[in-house]
């Protein structure tokens, strides 16, 4: 959110991308939506899971809610209420995982992608999480139930039966996602869906590159400075001190990061200070965003036939947004290959009246490429 102005090179990349290629973005409330659902669904969240039951209990206790003042509870009732609550959570989370367990063995297409689909599709790991968590706080609430004041006990009570009310309306979006899932026709829409998406994907990243050097370049030869080409002059070649030295790999890549976003503010105050003392030529180098650099040793900007300073360099660095080279920084096109893995089997069973489905998504996606590609 803090980089989302034109200082960043990644937000002008971005705005180049959706003017020229609108089909590869959706609408900024669909855009929320599925960020949202994604963020939710993943289940390496389950501590943000944790502290919103949490904040959902402790909230109550210190802000008035008028809804919850409608309701006049004794606090004998409450404390009844607190073991019964949780015997509910407990017996409810047992016959859903039965249920569900006995649709997905009955999947109309059983396969890793399918499974993972479901997952995400289905808020199955959201709906664990939720429950536990809110199992978890009342059998707290429970053993405290003598420590705590009485107001702030009860509408500590209330508010976890509203969450209750909310794990119910999950369960119910789990088993309605999840009988999509014994139909192999849902299954191959929404697999149709994902590889367009992916698609979408793969090409953002790819263009992003391209319009992020385009950006670049424009922005840096607006104030003078010219790209360099590798063509060296006998004053620039005679005026560097070259010294051999053994190179150790492991130090090597360590100077290497991917580059994630650049400022484009400081850069234009970087060559303002360097022509403040000289009018030589200033050089720059291309950068593309999600490449791989040499952040240390290659400077992006430097004077003719001067070296940057070392302050200088500091400053340069700091234009940069790296990140650590991660072991797989290329998408794993998971639906591509699925999609592939199919028709082969389909080809090799003689079924060919059902390649139908597939090889229509092979069109819209080859469709998508041709219009963004041009």
């Amino acid at each position: 959110m803090l980089r989302s102005n034109n200082i960043w090179l990644r937000h002008r990349a971005k705005k180049e991308i959706k003017r020229f290629n609108k089909s590869l973005y959706n609408p900024i409330h669909i855009d929320l939506i599925n960020n949202c659902h994604d963020f939710i669904s993943n289940r390496n969240n389950w501590a943000w899971v944790f502290m919103f039951v949490i904040f959902c209990f402790w909230l109550p206790t210190y802000i008035n809610f008028e809804t919850l003042n409608v309701l006049k509870i004794d606090i004998s009732t409450v404390k009844t209420i607190v073991d019964q609550r949780t015997t509910n959570l407990a017996t409810i989370i047992s016959i859903s995982l039965v249920v569900v367990g006995f649709l997905i063995n009955n999947l109309a297409v059983k396969s890793p992608i399918t499974y993972k689909l479901l997952f995400k599709k289905s808020l199955l790991y959201l709906t664990i999480y939720l429950t536990l968590s809110t199992i978890f706080v009342f059998i707290i609430a429970s053993t405290l139930r003598d420590s705590i004041p009485e107001f702030e006990y009860t509408r500590l009570v209330l508010g976890g039966t509203y969450l209750c009310l909310l794990i119910l309306f999950i369960i119910g979006y789990l088993f309605r996602k999840i009988i999509h899932f014994t139909s192999e026709k849902e299954i191959s829409k929404m697999l149709s869906k994902e590889l367009l998406n992916e698609g979408k994907k793969i090409l953002r990243q790819s263009l992003i590159k391209k319009y992020s050097n385009d950006v670049y370049k424009k922005f840096i030869e607006r104030y003078g400075t010219e790209e360099y080409n590798f063509i060296f002059t006998i004053d620039d070649l005679l005026g560097k001190k070259m010294k051999a030295r053994i190179v150790d790999v492991d130090e090597e890549e360590l100077k290497y990061k991917t580059l994630t976003d650049v400022n484009l503010l400081f850069l234009r105050i970087f060559i303002w200070y360097k022509k403040r003392k000289r009018d030589n030529r200033i050089y720059y180098k291309n950068l593309r965003l999600d490449e791989q650099i040499n952040y240390i040793d290659n400077d992006i900007l430097w004077m003719e036939s001067i070296d940057n300073s070392k302050f200088e360099k500091f400053i340069l660095r700091k234009c940069l947004r790296l990140k650590k080279i991660e072991k797989s920084q290329t998408i794993e096109n998971i639906y591509r290959n699925e999609f592939d893995q199919k028709i082969i089997q389909l080809a090799e069973e003689n079924k060919y009246r059902n390649l139908e489905e597939p090889l229509d998504a092979y069109i819209e996606l080859y469709k998508l490429q041709m219009i963004n590609q041009r």
